[in-house]
């Protein structure tokens, strides 16, 4: 049966250590051979996906940026950005609640006003006051602090906005309004003539929400949060226990065989 497959990597198919099992690479290769549609949708950029991802699982179509951005090859099938001004307006919203730590993301390049190791690792980045910045638009604002950030934030931001909290309260992640991981996979299934019905979507975080709940077979991993757990149709094993592979050779979902 031929599948689209779509799975977060972070906390989902990546395990801990951001690597994944030579037993995932098999079964993900058998999919794609025999026909299946294999894509990932990340809140992370291009340059951070490849870098994960072993050559044999390369794939036509990547959605990066919680969506913001589609990418087929070096083609761009769909983007949505947030301009400058709001983005300003985002940065002094924050600042109501003490959240000072910012980051950018313009045309695949990370801008910080602080040192992002603690919270990244070690990404190339260049640090810099964001408001001086010389840009018109850009994918993503992410929102970093060591406490957990105060939901009401959302309520106030700009209309123009959509925002999830993620990494367990740590960071705000900030995209246009009509940016979703859900919006960009609708654009991704008319380009290949796909409906809904025929996605088997995997994910672990308020990010995933509503692909999860919407996708032909939504599945939490074990590891996920309560909430998308409660939404999903099914609950895979953990990140850590190859959940998206285990989940796709099991009895009920035999894709390899």
């Amino acid at each position: 049966m031929k599948k689209v497959i779509i799975s977060d990597l972070d906390g989902t198919l990546l395990r801990s250590d951001k690597t994944i099992s030579e037993k995932s690479i098999n079964i993900l290769r058998e999919c794609k051979n025999k026909g299946s549609e294999l894509i990932f949708a990340t809140a992370r950029p291009p340059r951070a996906i490849n870098q994960y991802i072993p050559s044999v699982l390369k794939n036509d179509i990547i959605i990066c940026y919680n969506g913001a951005l589609v990418l087929k090859g070096n083609d761009t099938l769909y983007k949505k950005e947030i301009s400058r001004n709001v983005i300003l307006e985002i940065i002094e919203k924050a600042k109501k609640y003490n959240l000072n730590n910012i980051c950018i993301e313009i045309n695949d390049k990370l801008y910080s006003n602080f040192d992002v190791t603690d919270y990244f690792g070690n990404v190339p980045n260049e640090v810099i006051d964001v408001r001086e910045l010389d840009f018109k638009e850009a994918f993503k604002v992410i929102l970093c602090t060591k406490d957990s950030i105060n939901k009401n934030l959302i309520k106030e931001l700009p209309a123009e906005c959509n925002a999830v909290i993620t990494d367990n309260g740590t960071l705000c992640q900030i995209m246009h309004a009509e940016v979703s991981k859900w919006n960009s996979i609708q654009h991704v299934l008319q380009h290949l003539n796909y409906e809904a019905s025929d996605v088997i979507a995997f994910g672990d975080d308020y990010n995933d929400m509503e692909m999860i709940e919407k996708c032909g077979i939504g599945v939490a991993m074990n590891n996920a949060v309560e909430e998308l757990k409660s939404v999903a149709k099914f609950i895979a094993k953990s990140n850590d226990e190859d959940g998206v592979t285990t989940f796709l050779e099991s009895n009920n979902f035999i894709y390899v065989n």
